[in-house]
């Protein structure tokens, strides 16, 4: 390890303020690299040099000054990391009277060395991960596989292992925590820190799992083990929600889409895990692409994102003028697609009369030609027509 100049100043300028002596920090050269005496910055340090070589710690005497040249009275001890020695720490002083200080200052310098060391691998990898995340999740796979690749390598990950995205929604919580300390950015980081703390210290997450927090969504790649598509691993999501949203203070939400067997299929199980998250509630906080209503609706949405919306267009248009004189017809569909086509709980849930909701599908069949508890794709029809009316689409 080399210490960086820049680092050593700051450890240098802290540990003076604590112990009022000069302190110096050398290179495996001898070399002052960081000091409170200006004058003697890359200037050669004798005695450091000597701890270099052997490994021990050279204290030096007033009347020793002559056999160190560059150097003062003071103890020189070796910077120890990863039990090799990377530098020396010198505090200035009769040695008599500066030897404790000189290991508290030794202490406190490869304390911060580690720190700073855990830190850059902490960013580097952080930034690995979005960069994995940002090619594989956000957009999909085309020609940055040989990358991805790269990525998962330095990653140490299988990209052979099954996996399903999740996208947790901390925006409350960010949201909460702006408005009570201000700057946004050093929020985000703050909340970036507890959640990455509390997956490592509650193990939510294995090896094999990538996550990070881009804006206000923390988006996971979950390794599973199961052979069903559709099939994710509810407990997982439920103990990842619980165990954040106690961490940090604040209600969270979860999308979950379908496992993903490969890196070209985790954009496809992003999306779904989007469409799960923006249907969350309160009363309702984990939705997965495989509950049977949720897997219906993004089928039907993921229809009308294609060639289908100009394909119904003519339907479209007559069930729109339907709707128009004609309002209760969609609160009456969606009653009997919530009751599975049964005529008399419709018509119950309605408050009206099982004539009456007959009257209405008649209607219906004679203005569009659909019967949708005569027939299964007439049923599909309206179900698309209805999800028209509520995304205020339009005919292209």
């Amino acid at each position: 390890m080399i210490i960086p100049e820049s680092l050593g100043q700051r450890i240098v300028d802290t540990t003076m303020r604590l112990v009022h002596r000069n302190v110096n920090i050398m290179d495996r050269d001898g070399t002052i690299i960081a000091t409170g005496h200006p004058h003697r910055y890359r200037t050669l340090h004798k005695g450091a040099k000597d701890v270099i070589e052997t490994g021990t710690i050279i204290e030096i005497y007033p009347h020793e000054l002559a056999l160190y040249p560059g150097a003062l009275q003071g103890v020189n001890l070796p910077i120890v990391f990863d039990d090799q020695v990377v530098g020396v720490v010198g505090v200035f002083g009769h040695p008599d009277e500066v030897r404790n200080i000189g290991f508290l200052v030794k202490m406190i310098t490869e304390l911060i060395l580690e720190r700073d060391l855990v830190q850059r691998e902490m960013r580097t990898k952080t930034r690995l991960r979005e960069q994995f995340i940002e090619a594989s999740v956000l957009k999909p796979v085309t020609e940055l596989l040989p990358k991805l690749k790269r990525l998962a390598k330095n990653l140490e990950i299988d990209l052979l292992q099954p996996r399903t995205v999740m996208i947790i929604d901390v925006s409350v919580v960010l949201q909460k925590l702006t408005l009570e300390y201000g700057s946004s950015e050093l929020v985000v980081e703050r909340v970036e820190d507890i959640l990455f703390s509390c997956i490592e210290t509650g193990k939510l997450l294995s090896e094999q799992d990538i996550a990070c927090l881009i804006g206000d969504q923390l988006i996971i790649l979950k390794t599973t083990v199961t052979t069903d598509r559709l099939c994710q691993n509810n407990s997982a999501a439920e103990q990842l929600v619980t165990f954040l949203a106690d961490a940090i203070g604040g209600p969270l939400t979860c999308g979950v889409g379908a496992v993903a067997h490969s890196v070209t299929q985790y954009h496809v199980s992003y999306k779904q895990a989007h469409f799960c998250l923006r249907r969350c509630s309160k009363d309702q906080a984990i939705i997965q692409i495989s509950e049977k209503d949720i897997l219906v609706h993004h089928v039907l949405c993921e229809a009308l994102s294609g060639s289908t919306l100009s394909a119904i267009s003519t339907l479209q248009e007559k069930f729109h003028h339907m709707i128009t004189g004609n309002k209760e017809i969609c609160s009456t569909l969606s009653a009997l697609f919530a009751c599975n086509l049964n005529i008399n709980a419709a018509a119950s849930m309605l408050h009206i009369h099982r004539n009456t909701l007959l009257y209405r599908l008649n209607r219906l069949e004679a203005e569009t030609g659909l019967a949708p508890c005569r027939s299964v794709d007439d049923m599909i029809i309206c179900r698309l027509l209805l999800l028209l009316v509520d995304q205020n689409k339009v005919i292209p």
